[in-house]
């Protein structure tokens, strides 16, 4: 008898892509059971606040009358133990049009790769939603689909030539991140993350709020603040993934 896979799903978004110093694309991989228990958790805590459903969660909003609310709201994200798998590209050292087609675009979807592939697993059937997006070129999540569910061949520390399985994905769609609320996780996530690592919370002018916001994720995680890295995987919560110019691929 063939065991039934779990679901998982991934919703991810992008922040700082801009001329900003850092980018970063990042996003949330849960099981079934979890994504569920959590979409129930958000909907009774809207309610409890008295907003609608659809009431969005932006970082870039967050006020000094919302920052209570907020704080609340990614008290879910680390109540259920969820996944938040980042890349942080560093443009003073990546150019994303350093491919054959001196495309941008192209070079952009080439750091979403890396950063799904590296963080899911063969096997595994993946339904995946990122916030929409405007592109050049139509056919770029169709691409990026079509290159994740493709068997790779990467030579092991021997020199030896070895294979890793494509993965299953399901579906790749864009959405609205209004109506999905772990995109809205991401996008609080990223934000924070942004907002220190491109130090924009040490300006004169900077967001009182936003910092605030920014120090009590890091105090979530028992850090000061969240200018770190983690590598591809293995730390808990929060993975920021610190992409090495050496890696791309051309």
């Amino acid at each position: 008898m063939n065991e039934k896979k779990h679901k998982y799903y991934i919703f991810a978004d992008e922040s700082s892509t801009d001329k900003i110093r850092f980018m970063l694309i990042g996003g949330i991989w849960v099981d079934e059971l979890t994504y569920l228990q959590v979409l129930e958790e958000c909907k009774r805590f809207k309610l409890d606040n008295n907003w609608e459903e659809n009431t969005k969660f932006n970082g870039k909003n967050v006020s000094k009358k919302t920052l209570p609310q907020y704080c609340q709201f990614m008290d879910i994200f680390f109540k259920y133990n969820l996944q938040f798998n980042c890349i942080i590209i560093d443009r003073k050292e990546i150019d994303l049009k350093a491919n054959k087609n001196n495309d941008a675009e192209l070079g952009f979807y080439k750091f979403y790769y890396q950063l799904l592939r590296q963080n899911s697993k063969a096997g595994i059937p993946y339904y995946i939603y990122l916030d929409r997006r405007t592109n050049r070129e139509p056919t770029r999540l169709e691409e990026l689909k079509s290159f994740l569910r493709k068997d790779t061949h990467p030579f092991d520390f021997m020199g030896f030539r070895t294979t890793n399985k494509g993965l299953d994905i399901k579906t790749i769609e864009f959405v609205n991140s209004k109506s999905y609320e772990l995109i809205q996780f991401s996008d609080i996530l990223m934000g924070a993350i942004s907002y220190q690592y491109n130090k924009k919370h040490l300006l004169p002018d900077a967001s009182e709020n936003k910092c605030k916001l920014a120090g009590y994720i890091a105090s979530k995680i028992k850090r000061e603040d969240l200018v770190f890295k983690t590598g591809k995987s293995g730390y808990k919560n929060l993975n920021l993934w610190f992409f090495r110019p050496n890696k791309v691929l051309k």
